[in-house]
């Protein structure tokens, strides 16, 4: 009595399969989710990163008597043969002194130049707030990219606009109290203070550099074009101590060197650019700025060896004056174009015609780089162009040669492109 009914639900439960089955591919065929990502600008960079050694032309300053050197310039400034670079004093406290005494006439003359008739005639607050502002966001990116040398100025700065602000609203009559409490400081200040015994001159133009690590003279800056890999990795492990008896140096020329090891596989990115071409480096443990600078020399004993790569500098500030050897990243080459992520990337054989001598015409085949591009409801495959590319995304040409297109059309700026879907082609419909 089971066996009929056992049949008859099985085969119930078997056509429903059958009827899920067919209708699961049914609905396959007529619809893939597609998940897409718009196309965008973007700028990359080739670069390599490698250790660097500074070579400059330099010379060691001495002070010319015993005591404490009170220097008036930062390092690297520029500085002229003969310029003062520092004043000596006997004593520590009579350095202090010098400059809050210097920093008290500096108040004080601020305070008087506000005070003068006229000064606050064209007081604005919007744009007196909008300066303070301004100023205040700026001191605070000094702070931000450890540009210590740009605080000081930047609060002075602060501070003055800061107290027109209080005479231009009225907030303030006058600084009268102030001035006469600082130029009691002054005279306290005036009185612990001393005449220096000595100066410290520059004996040639250059760069100043407040620190010296013996490495001064290590290498022969005419013959840097010529330096080795052997020759820089001896500079690499040279030990680095202050030279004693010393105050700072020179740098004498303006023109710097930086020189470093490159891989054999890149070697190919420096000998592509043009005699004089520039590149940027980045010391990313030492200031977020970069340097530019241009290929000096390439040496390399055969083509698949490493290379010594030579750049030459004229750009320095406080921050790239003291370095000597620092891990840099060198951007040989930058590109800008449509930025395509690597999984929208697939390969299509498509065919063309092409017309041939008299009326006939000929079928060419050609396997092409493309995207799929979502257009309305439907998916529209477009050849691409890559300059460059990385294991998550190429830059694009967005305006590549006529000639150089298959299929006659490119990806554009904002295009969706299909990132993931299944059985994508030219032409499918899609929800």
């Amino acid at each position: 009595m089971n066996g009929p009914v056992l049949r008859k639900t099985a085969s119930g439960v078997l056509a429903f399969l059958l009827l899920f089955y067919v209708g699961y591919q049914v609905y396959r065929m007529h619809y893939s989710p597609v998940r897409t990502e718009p196309v965008s600008y973007f700028t990359a960079s080739d670069s390599v990163q490698t250790t660097v050694v500074a070579i400059r032309k330099e010379t060691l300053l001495t002070s010319p008597a015993k005591g404490v050197a009170d220097y008036v310039i930062q390092p690297g400034d520029r500085v002229s043969k003969g310029g003062v670079i520092a004043k000596i004093y006997e004593t520590e406290e009579q350095v202090s002194a010098q400059r809050r005494l210097e920093d008290a006439d500096r108040a004080i003359a601020q305070l008087q130049n506000l005070q003068k008739p006229g000064s606050t005639y064209s007081f604005n607050a919007d744009s007196s707030n909008e300066r303070i502002c301004l100023k205040l966001t700026g001191l605070l990116q000094s702070v931000n990219a450890g540009d210590l040398s740009q605080v000081s100025d930047g609060k002075s700065g602060l501070l003055d606009l800061l107290n027109e602000r209080q005479i231009g609203t009225g907030k303030e009559k006058d600084f009268n109290v102030r001035i006469k409490a600082l130029q009691a400081q002054r005279d306290a200040l005036a009185a612990r203070a001393a005449n220096p015994v000595g100066s410290i001159v520059s004996p040639a133009a250059g760069y100043f550099i407040q620190s010296t690590d013996g490495m001064e003279n290590a290498f022969d800056i005419s013959r840097v074009t010529s330096i080795t890999c052997d020759r820089i990795r001896q500079l690499e492990s040279a030990k680095k101590s202050p030279v004693a008896g010393t105050v700072g140096k020179i740098d004498g020329d303006y023109d710097w060197y930086l020189v470093g090891i490159v891989p054999a596989d890149r070697v190919v990115s420096f000998r592509q650019l043009d005699s004089g071409a520039a590149v940027s480096v980045r010391f990313p443990f030492v200031s977020g700025t970069s340097v530019s600078a241009s290929v000096a020399a390439v040496n390399q004993k055969n083509s698949s060896s490493e290379a010594a790569v030579v750049l030459k500098c004229q750009d320095i500030n406080s921050a790239l004056a003291g370095i000597r050897r620092e891990t840099a990243e060198i951007s040989v080459r930058q590109y800008t174009g449509l930025r395509v992520n690597r999984k929208a990337i697939h390969y299509e054989t498509l065919t063309k015609k092409v017309k041939g001598s008299g009326e006939k015409t000929a079928e060419t085949k050609k396997e092409v780089e493309g995207v799929y591009v979502r257009h309305g409801t439907q998916l529209e495959f477009r050849q691409i162009v890559p300059e460059f590319s990385t294991d998550h995304y190429v830059v694009c040409n967005p305006n590549p040669d006529e000639g150089s297109l298959f299929t006659g059309q490119t990806v554009s700026l904002y295009d969706e492109v299909v990132v993931e879907g299944n059985d994508l082609y030219d032409g499918k419909v899609i929800q």
